[in-house]
């Protein structure tokens, strides 16, 4: 093993080195989620998914994990980009979609999928792709995984990708919101634009639950403004919804 080095990111970040036997590898904190996570990881490695991290190991305090090679985007998201993201994520959902999990302890719930619902990544903003060569490749920190509903995390996409959190031309986000769903598939558009405010409420309230029942990586956004900034961000998109709907 090589030696470690530390790889700076949002949550603190990871160290990484290159292992003789699997490849480039990092490792990062566990928490109480991680060994629900990990099923839903061996799963996915089981079910053939690409851009995936693979589980090579854990102890009490640390997880190992593969490294997938690229960067994450920097800048505006060609339409081609987002299409691939749209396209990996669903072929993620058709990966779990008949994955009966059970009961598990995930970040934000102990709860098993209600009908209808997934397991999610749950937090698929662009941050958290992986780019090489200019193709989607992937997609890291599985943390926030467990049930919800699809369209809420392709919805979570949209706000980030399109993306729906910044100032934007209402005709041009409505023409990249049809190509998510396109790019999704059999997914109509105006739900899916509905889907998004929906989507964000819930963020902003599972990320007061964490920083009530303080959990590290939700204290770490309140300090960071996220909560603030959400807000403001949610109510600019619910006002341009009407723009928005108009040119869908």
């Amino acid at each position: 093993m090589s030696r470690w080095v530390h790889l700076p990111g949002g949550s603190g970040g990871v160290w990484y080195a290159d292992d003789p036997h699997q490849g480039p590898v990092v490792r990062r904190p566990v928490g109480a989620w991680s060994a629900a996570v990990h099923a839903l990881l061996t799963h996915l490695a089981d079910a053939g998914a690409a851009g995936v991290p693979r589980v090579v190991g854990a102890t009490e305090t640390e997880e190992v994990l593969t490294f997938l090679p690229g960067a994450t985007p920097v800048g505006d998201i060609p339409d081609t980009l987002l299409a691939e993201a749209a396209g990996w994520l669903r072929g993620f959902h058709d990966a779990v979609r008949d994955w009966d999990p059970g009961p598990r302890q995930w970040r934000q719930t102990d709860a098993a999928p209600e009908p209808g619902q997934i397991i999610c990544h749950n937090d698929p903003g662009v941050y958290n792709w992986v780019i090489r060569d200019g193709h989607f490749a992937g997609m890291i920190d599985w943390d926030q995984a467990g049930p919800g509903d699809p369209i809420h995390d392709v919805a979570f996409l949209c706000w980030s990708g399109v993306p729906l959190r910044d100032e934007f031309d209402p005709s041009d986000a409505a023409r990249r919101v049809n190509l998510v769903a396109a790019a999704y598939g059999d997914l109509d558009p105006a739900a899916l634009l509905d889907a998004v405010g929906e989507r964000i409420g819930l963020s902003l309230d599972r990320i007061q639950a964490g920083i009530d029942r303080g959990d590290p990586g939700m204290l770490a956004l309140e300090r960071a403004g996220v909560l603030d900034t959400t807000r403001a961000a949610l109510a600019r998109f619910r006002a341009s919804l009407p723009g928005i709907r108009a040119a869908l």
